[in-house]
């Protein structure tokens, strides 16, 4: 395969992720013996919500700067490198939850329910950047040897650059496993176990991207999806960790936090004392062992979050 520009092909896999995640909530729903119209809600109102957090969420990469003419020209754009993929996320996410309530059962329980067929529609909505042109795709690969589908993929002139977008969805599908095996001990649980799966691991994967193409409002050089899923992840972890006095957890979640940190102003060469003389190799392998540390990085923040939301019995 090579990158392409099909917005038939991204706009097909994103309704046939949003059809088979849906379809299978309602025959979740009707085993459970609640209402089915909560998955037609959810599809329609979540749909919307997805496109305007998706948007609002890339509106934030310039928040505090100059509101310039061009900007609130930006607001109209649906174009994918400007849409924030955790922002669509958390509309669908809301979806639900509204579907739920206006059914006339806890949102809490829907959302459970939700997990395992949310891990499929995100499998597809990743599949759906292949036809994203650079979206999804991370730095050249040089091996001859590994450059095949699905580990990279072509740029049309001979080269290829890894396949970030597969990773995400192939990981996607391995979240199926807390959103299928995790008992519910307490409404709520299976949802929250598989977001920290899915948080974790996409902080390392956006590390992978060969340029973030939303930049946090904060600096420069920071992909602000990635920020997101910090946020979002601590935001889930350290309240529980705090409630549930797991020490362990929680200070393993905040070293990792502050070494993704380190990692970020070292792969940008941020660091002053690499300029020193001894350490010229440090700089010439920054991008290599930054990419190394965050994917470790995203497998501790899955682990740790992981023992801080689970719970006796999953």
């Amino acid at each position: 395969m090579t990158l392409t520009n099909s917005p038939v092909f991204a706009v097909c896999m994103l309704a046939a992720g949003l059809a088979a995640g849906m379809v299978w909530y309602a025959l979740r729903l009707k085993k459970n013996s609640l209402p089915v119209r909560a998955a037609l809600i959810a599809a329609a109102a979540g749909s919307v919500l997805a496109l305007l957090l998706a948007k609002l969420g890339y509106l934030l990469h310039d928040l505090g700067a100059n509101l310039t003419e061009g900007y609130f020209d930006e607001i109209t754009e649906l174009l994918p490198e400007k849409l924030s993929f955790v922002g669509g996320a958390l509309g669908i996410t809301a979806g639900v939850a509204l579907g739920a309530r206006l059914s006339g059962f806890r949102a809490k329980k829907a959302l459970d329910l939700f997990a395992a067929p949310g891990c499929v529609f995100l499998c597809l909505a990743r599949l759906a950047e292949a036809g994203m042109e650079t979206i999804g795709v991370g730095n050249e690969v040089e091996a001859d040897w590994l450059k095949f589908f699905p580990l990279a993929i072509g740029d049309g002139w001979g080269g290829a650059s890894l396949s970030v977008f597969v990773l995400e969805a192939a990981w996607a599908l391995v979240c199926l496993i807390p959103a299928l095996r995790t008992k519910q001990v307490r409404d709520g649980n299976v949802f929250i176990r598989t977001a920290v799966w899915l948080l974790g691991a996409q902080m390392g994967f956006e590390t992978l991207l060969q340029y973030p193409y939303i930049r946090s409002f904060m600096t420069s050089f920071v992909s602000l999806e990635q920020v997101l899923c910090a946020v979002l992840l601590l935001g889930i972890v350290v309240p529980r960790c705090i409630r549930g006095r797991k020490w362990l957890p929680l200070a393993a979640v905040l070293l990792l936090a502050g070494a993704s940190v380190f990692f970020q102003f070292y792969r940008d060469n941020k660091i002053e004392f690499l300029f020193e003389e001894g350490w010229e190799w440090a700089l010439e392998n920054a991008e290599t062992i930054a990419s190394a540390a965050y994917l470790l990085i995203g497998a501790g923040m899955v682990w740790a979050g992981d023992r801080a939301v689970r719970e006796t019995g999953m």
